[in-house]
């Protein structure tokens, strides 16, 4: 679906397709194309109408492409990536381009943007940045992307921080595959957000067309931004390894702890088997059957090399 905004007086007003050619003449007409899921037709209209080359509509088509910046003629195409929630702490990336032109701009997404489009950002930010030209939406909506960031690394932080609690107190050891989940997600999110700090590095360190230059301080301050997530995100996957580790180490000493008991345990009953063994055989002649007091002497046997064996493991931590 295809949305097509104007500002007009401090608000976005919505404009019709047909109206666009005549509007794109006009050089204080600022619009902002947004397309959801585009279609064919839609893709057509890029096409024709603002100069758009095949290779960005075939970019646009193939998703998942990595960060990039690409300077053309008419345009400046840049893909970065949002960073969606799936499940509990799954975490994808999701592609968003953007096409900068001399007083138009263009987003595409594949799928909805409720986060970043909602109506309060529309009327506060959305507004008065494209009225301010069409590089200062560009900046606004690649900041609104960058500030979601940061709700993600919290809870992310928060959640491992609460293994590591779970850990020290051994009250709830962790779910393994909750872990190596986070961990994953972490990783995708390393992989996007260093590719986009190239990117905006780029941007600020060379002359783009369309942007002009008093603006660049704003594109600086989102590519500060981005190298405090990478320096958080490595910071978080090193803290989720050493919480990995620990977690493998601890189920190691138990299962070593488990093994050395049933160890203890068996020493033990081994000898009161060998000893009821031996008085179990039944033999006619043997000398303690007939004894008045052979059975207790046996089980006061029994007790004493079970004590005696207890309390030498119990001593080497057995128990």
């Amino acid at each position: 679906m295809l949305t097509i905004r104007r500002a007009e007086d401090d608000k976005l007003v919505e404009v019709s397709l047909d109206s666009v050619p005549d509007l794109l003449k006009h050089s204080d007409s600022k619009l902002w194309l947004h397309l959801d899921t585009p279609t064919a037709e839609e893709l057509h209209f890029l096409r024709e109408n603002l100069k758009i080359h095949d290779l960005t509509l075939e970019d646009i088509v193939k998703q998942n492409q990595r960060p990039k910046i690409e300077s053309f003629e008419e345009y400046v195409y840049i893909a970065i990536h949002l960073l969606l929630r799936k499940e509990t702490w799954n975490v994808e990336p999701s592609e968003l381009d953007l096409l900068l032109g001399r007083n138009w701009m263009v987003s595409v997404h594949y799928g909805p943007l409720p986060d970043l489009l909602e109506n309060s950002h529309l009327h506060e930010r959305m507004s008065p940045a494209l009225g301010r030209g069409t590089d200062f939406l560009l900046y606004t909506l690649v900041d609104l992307v960058v500030d979601s960031y940061f709700p993600l690394l919290d809870g992310m932080e928060d959640e491992i921080d609460s293994f590591e609690d779970r850990l020290l107190t051994q009250s709830k050891p962790p779910n393994m595959s909750h872990l190596l989940a986070l961990k994953r997600s972490l990783i995708r999110m390393r992989r996007a957000v260093s590719s986009q700090r190239e990117v905006f590095s780029q941007l600020t360190h060379h002359d783009f067309p369309f942007i002009q230059s008093e603006n660049l301080i704003y594109f600086r301050d989102v590519y500060d931004h981005l190298i405090r997530i990478v320096e958080e995100l490595d910071s978080l996957r090193e803290i989720l390894s050493a919480t990995l580790e620990i977690h493998l180490a601890s189920a190691s000493n138990q299962l070593n702890m488990t093994m050395k008991r049933l160890t203890a345990w068996g020493t033990i009953f081994v000898v009161i088997t060998a000893i009821s063994g031996i008085y179990g055989m039944n033999f006619k002649f043997m000398p303690e059957l007939e004894w008045r007091y052979g059975y207790f002497a046996v089980i006061s046997l029994i007790g004493l090399v079970s004590l005696g064996l207890y309390f030498y493991f119990k001593q080497r931590d057995f128990f």
